[in-house]
């Protein structure tokens, strides 16, 4: 008796079919290039772990294809070479209108091995056809040897008309090397397939009810490396500006349902000396073959990367020879989250091998953080004593305060070298009283072994960290005087002494108004720095003297000290310390000030970027760019949202005139534009206090107090402050706020209608700008600034460079948004008439001509004033102002104030360029 064939089993429509696009999935157009290549290879691989969005493109591309597209999405099943080839066969038939009948049935008797099918079908196939796309998905499913082979003799004899598309975890074993020689495949893996911050941003925009700003956007990318996955579980979590920044915040601790994810799609299916190997070395920022082995305590670490790499396990390499791998940043908190749950044991004996490991492999920062997460203090100051100099010179504060918090007090003050990099950290977070008890610690422990002349060195160079001290607290003299006796002596232990002193005698010269000594001193410290290959100097200096550059109103020169500072970091191939993040702010401010908006942006995220791992206390300055930025868009909401971020920085802290001066000074502006008067008096009751204008914060201070004066109302209070500003500018070689206080003074008379003065200074600020450069300044007074630059067009002879920044500053002001919606300009003869030039304007007008008062009266009805109000305003009774109405009804020919309000509507957005 003879057993029966069994039935086949009916094939999934659905696997045969394009998958279902959810609703929001964006556009990709960065990869419309490949979708162009696409009839030009023979093999394109989509490789990534889970989650990067292989399916989604895939299907985009499908659809956008011109030709036809089979479909296969495949799964455990498919690895039995017999079921794979009937799934394959059908796709082809059912996309060829039945042009495989012969293969189809030999497929549907299963007898045939997958090559010999696949023979049979490639015989069947037209020579000729249209372009058609065949997409594997989930290739990572198939690993059966019949099943590889018969692929790969399918992939090698494909008609010409035939792309193969494969999406997969890994990399799938088709003969990629042989393809790639022969340009006949495309490649794209997770580095490019993860998303970039514009992609981010349009998801975002797309998918959430309020908005996100741009440092929201880079760091939530910076968190989840461009994972989409972790994109989609954002939109489902982030309600609000709040819950993405708690969204933000559990990112880094391990958010629960990514771990579940994980757990489930990738550590689910990988054998024990697979997860053995991640947890051995997901501690590690980054590691090579050997790093790996020494930690593994094995000899195949090369092999295993590899196999990993080939696997799609969220590991990528960190440089272009594949030497070095990192894990992605979401898989690596998922490990060593795992690691803690489940073996906390050997979390210290990795630490502490992989600090021996890295040490010998010459990458002592790395082998400190580990020797701090392992605490052994001996090792530690091991470290500190041969490396603690290097640690300081490249600028790493934070990885040597978390060094020195693991070692004894005692050990500290015994050390000459730990006492002075304990005391330069706490300098560095203005932590002055412990400064000076460590200084005092180590002189009473360390005196006694050294010689009289020896121990002058060393006090020299306690007397340059105490001169920094002195410095940051206002004691100038006390600075300077310091410097002097430390000067003379040879450092006896830090080379970099020397360099601090110098810096803080130029900067002691700087804030007391000395710019061209600052200068000199900044640029022999810079020299010196360089020579001693001290890289945090060098960059301080070149900062500074772009600050110089910069209050001389020298802004090209400026610009290339800043530039001439990246390309030494680039040169140098340095590690992003804080010090970096000074130097994109300073280049942001300037920016700003050439009114270069997106440029501006950058820097301040940048800067954002490189202090993501200090703490947020320090994005004070960058986010009060960020809002200038904002502002200067008329971003009510982004501006609104870093203003609160910036309150609540500086109700908890306490920071350097310099950044309270800058963070003040947008947000006068901001509660000025938005009529917040309230916030404005609440400032000056705790403003920083007045101090003489000797450099460009406390002129900024002094601006901010005489600003808040403005929008109060109080003319008369800030007329005495911005005259004495100015006088201390001109004395002190201010340029730039020459050129900002001669704004601020002609937006002060304009507003007391004392016109003539006006001008006066304005022209003056235009003739500066000629040199300076500035456009910023002048554009945050808004609009009214129209008006006045006209009125100085109209009445004053202006050079040609004058004029056209005129013409410039007045285009922009028209283009831009302002946050109130009342009338933004007092009407003057000069716009008068400027509205009656006008080829648009109605004849009306022309003939029945306004008087000055009756224009007046019309741009406050449109800002919606009563009467009264107006009245007021204008400082006349209230039924002079029912006379000019009438007057002007008349003349216009209108009977209703809706009609009124509409025609001042047309009329000014000629001007203000609404």
């Amino acid at each position: 008796m003879t057993s029966a064939v069994p039935t086949a089993l009916p094939l999934i429509p659905a696997k045969l079919s394009l998958p279902y696009l959810p609703d929001g999935v964006i556009r990709r157009p960065r990869f419309d290039e490949y979708l162009s290549r696409l009839g030009h290879v023979r093999l394109l691989v989509l490789q990534a772990a889970s989650g990067f969005g292989k399916t989604t493109l895939a299907c985009q591309w499908a659809q956008d294809y011109d030709g036809a597209t089979a479909w296969l999405t495949l799964d455990s099943s498919d690895n039995d070479a017999a079921q794979l080839g009937r799934y394959l066969v059908n796709a082809l038939h059912n996309e060829l209108d039945g042009g495989c009948p012969r293969s189809q049935a030999l497929a549907e008797q299963g007898a045939m091995p997958l090559e010999a099918l696949l023979t049979h079908l490639l015989a069947e196939l037209p020579p000729s056809h249209g372009p058609l796309l065949l997409v594997l998905d989930e290739f990572e499913c198939v690993h059966n040897r019949a099943a590889i082979q018969g692929l790969r003799l399918f992939l090698r004899h494909m008609p010409v008309w035939m792309t193969l598309l494969v999406c997969s975890r890994g990399l799938p074993d088709l003969g990629v090397a042989e393809l790639r020689v022969k340009h006949q495949l495309l490649a794209l893996d997770a580095s490019q397939l993860a998303f970039e911050d514009n992609e981010v941003q349009a998801l975002m925009e797309d998918g959430l009810n309020f908005a996100v700003n741009r440092e929201q956007v880079e760091r939530l990318n910076r968190r989840i490396g461009g994972w989409p996955c972790a994109l989609q579980l954002a939109l489902q979590e982030a309600h609000s500006g709040r819950a993405m920044d708690i969204f933000l915040d559990s990112l880094q601790l391990g958010h629960p349902f990514i771990r579940d994810y994980l757990r489930e799609q990738v550590m689910a299916g990988l054998d024990a000396a697979t997860q053995d190997f991640l947890f051995s070395t997901c501690l590690l920022e980054r590691f090579s073959a050997p790093l790996a082995d020494r930690l593994t305590a094995s000899c195949n670490g090369r092999e295993r990367l590899e196999m990993l790499e080939r696997a799609g396990l969220f590991i990528q390499p960190a440089d272009s020879l594949r030497q070095w791998f990192t894990y992605h940043p979401l898989f690596a908190t998922f490990l060593q989250g795992e690691l803690r749950t489940h073996q906390p044991g050997r979390i210290q004996e990795l630490h502490l091998a992989a600090a021996e490991a890295l040490l010998e492999e010459h990458m002592p920062d790395e082998a400190a953080r580990h020797a701090v997460q392992a605490k052994a203090p001996e090792q530690i100051k091991a470290i500190l004593d041969q490396y603690g100099r290097q640690f300081y010179r490249q600028g790493l504060l934070s990885l040597l305060q978390s060094c020195l918090e693991h070692v004894s007090d005692d050990m500290i003050a015994d050390s000459t070298l730990l006492t002075l990099l304990q005391a330069w950290v706490m300098q560095a977070q203005f932590r002055f009283d412990e400064v000076e008890r460590w200084l005092k610690a180590g002189e009473a422990a360390q005196q006694s072994r050294y010689s009289p002349h020896e121990w002058q060195r060393v006090e020299a160079e306690f007397k340059a960290v105490r001169a920094q001290v002195a410095m940051n607290q206002g004691q100038h003299q006390k600075a300077t005087d310091l410097v002097r006796e430390a000067l003379p002596f040879e450092p006896m232990t830090m080379r970099t002494s020397r360099v601090a002193a110098m810096s803080v005698l130029a900067e002691a010269h700087f804030v007391q108004g000395e710019l061209l000594e600052a200068q000199a001193e900044h640029e022999q410290a810079e020299r010196r720095a360089r020579e001693i290959h001290a890289s945090q100097p060098v960059l301080w200096s070149l900062g500074q003297l772009s600050e110089i550059a910069m209050a001389r109103g020298q802004l090209q020169k400026a610009y290339n000290l800043q530039e001439r500072a990246l390309q030494y970091i680039d040169q140098e191939h340095l590690p992003v310390t804080p010090i970096m993040e000074f130097i994109h702010r300073v280049r942001g401010q300037l920016l700003w000030e050439w009114h270069h908006l997106d440029a501006a942006e950058q820097a301040a995220l940048q800067g954002i970027a490189i202090l993501d791992q200090v703490g947020q206390r320090w994005f004070l300055q960058c986010y009060a760019l960020l809002a200038r930025v904002a502002f200067a868009r008329g971003q009510q909401e982004v501006c609104a949202d870093y203003i609160g971020k910036m309150q609540s920085m500086l109700a908890d802290d306490n920071y350097h005139i310099d950044w309270l001066a800058n963070a003040h000074a947008v947000m006068l502006n901001y509660w000025e534009s938005t009529s917040d008067t309230e916030a404005v008096r609440r400032w000056l009751t705790s403003a920083p206090p007045l101090r003489p204008g000797t450099n460009h914060f406390t002129q900024c201070n002094a601006r901010n107090h005489a600003r808040a004066h403005v929008a109060l109302g109080q003319m008369d209070k800030a007329l005495p402050i911005l005259r004495q500003l100015q006088n201390d500018a001109e004395r002190y070689g201010l340029v730039m706020d020459q050129n900002r206080n001669h704004i601020l003074q002609a937006q002060l008379f304009w507003q007391r209608e004392e016109r003539q003065s006006a001008l006066d200074h304005l022209h003056k600020a235009l003739t500066l700008a000629s040199s300076t450069g500035a456009v910023g300044s002048f554009l945050r007074t808004g609009k009214p600034l129209i008006v006045m630059l006209k009125a100085v067009q109209h009445e004053r002879t202006l050079e040609d460079l004058e004029n056209q920044r005129a013409e410039r500053l007045i285009q922009l002001a028209q283009q831009q948004r302002d946050f109130s919606r009342a009338i933004r300009i007092t009407l003057d003869e000069a716009v008068i008439q400027d509205i009656i030039n006008r080829p648009d304007v109605p004849e009306l007008i022309r003939h029945s001509p306004l008087t000055r008062r009756e224009w007046q009266v019309l741009s406050l009805i449109h800002a919606g004033i009563s009467n009264e109000q107006i009245a007021e305003q204008l400082n006349v009774a209230p039924t002079t102002i029912k006379t000019h109405i009438r007057s002007l009804y008349q003349k216009l020919n209108i009977t209703h104030r809706s009609e009124a309000v509409q025609l001042a509507k047309n009329l000014l957005s000629k001007i203000q360029g609404d």
